[in-house]
């Protein structure tokens, strides 16, 4: 009996926790078949949605004021292991690992995130379809030091910087529809470690979301100079999305960037939408049509056939959407779930 007691007692301990921190689990499995250059494998990493799971959560310290955390790691289908959707980083919350505080107005966040530069360049660059076409692009698009699959968790020689910043502080101000944030690294640096500063302002006003901003990385490292500025919008009219984005990259690779975009509603289900990046010659451009069949809310069926100026990057990257496939066009059949 006093043991039951004392396990009801537990219980209901959690489940008055979970209630005051308002946890939530969330995540997407993504599982496809990619074929291009004589080869077919498959994908569990994401085509339309990155496989990833996550919990996020906030309790409300009163007077509008709230602490915050995510943690979020990349999942791989095909074996079950940590995915590669975190730019290398093979740790168990790969993708996020961070706490915050602060209200309506203005916030800070410490820990492992995303890039606030390479999140606002996805705010130009949702009209044509998911992160198959919208990852490649946006590297297209943004300089980013060495090889974007780097290890980037803060103990590798291979390099700091790139979509997940890690030991970073992000601050945050919002006023009148408008969003300011401002990013660094905080870590001891070496020879091969590139700190890390970015700047964003971002908003949404009569339907059109925008974006602008700027990030740059110095260190001693191979390939770790480098600067971008940005400006991204998207807006839809009608059952057409339209987005697009331009760069001016700096440092080690110099080059002017674009992309645009359009998606359409064939039917309440169906949609078809497309991209093209004109890259850096180091990268070369990419064209994707992406076909999408969504089954409920949090289902959709998709084929997708993107075409690459190069088959490999000066990087040695390859046009595998995370799959090892290496050539000029690969296409993807998959389903993707978000729960």
């Amino acid at each position: 009996m006093r043991k039951t007691q004392m396990a009801l007692a537990a219980v209901a301990l959690v489940a008055s926790s979970a209630a005051m921190a308002q946890v939530t689990f969330y995540g997407n499995a993504d599982g496809s078949i990619v074929s291009g250059g004589g080869k077919t494998v498959f994908n569990g990493g994401g085509g339309y949605t990155t496989s990833l799971f996550g919990l996020r959560g906030s309790e409300d310290l009163g007077g509008g004021l709230k602490a915050t955390f995510n943690l979020e790691s990349a999942a791989n289908l095909s074996s079950g292991n940590r995915g590669g959707g975190a730019g290398g980083n093979t740790n168990l919350f790969n993708r996020a690992a961070n706490v915050g505080l602060g209200n309506e107005n203005l916030g800070v966040t410490l820990g492992n995130q995303l890039s606030i530069v390479v999140g606002g360049a996805l705010t130009g660059a949702t009209a044509g379809a998911g992160d198959n076409v919208n990852i490649p692009a946006v590297t297209r698009l943004l300089r980013i030091a060495g090889n974007v699959e780097q290890v980037m968790d803060g103990s590798s020689t291979a390099g700091t910087s790139g979509f997940f910043i890690p030991q970073a502080v992000t601050v945050r101000a919002s006023a009148a529809g408008l969003t300011l944030q401002a990013q660094t690294r905080v870590a001891t640096k070496d020879a091969n470690n590139s700190s890390y500063t970015a700047f964003t302002l971002g908003g949404g006003f009569e339907g059109v979301n925008f974006s602008v901003g700027q990030h740059s990385s110095k260190g001693t490292g191979t390939d770790l100079n480098y600067g971008a500025t940005y400006v991204a919008a998207n807006t839809k009219i009608g059952d057409v999305g339209l987005n697009a984005a331009y760069a001016s990259n700096t440092g080690d690779r110099v080059g002017k960037t674009y992309m645009v975009g359009a998606s359409y509603s064939l039917t309440e289900a169906l949609s078809v939408g497309g991209i093209y990046a004109k890259g850096l010659s180091a990268v070369g451009a990419q064209t994707s049509v992406n076909l999408k069949y969504s089954l409920s809310k949090s289902t959709v069926a998709y084929v997708t056939t993107s075409m690459f100026g190069k088959s490999t990057d000066n990087y040695g990257n390859t046009n595998e959407l995370g799959t090892g496939v290496t050539s000029k066009n690969v296409t993807a059949v998959g389903i993707s779930h978000s729960f």
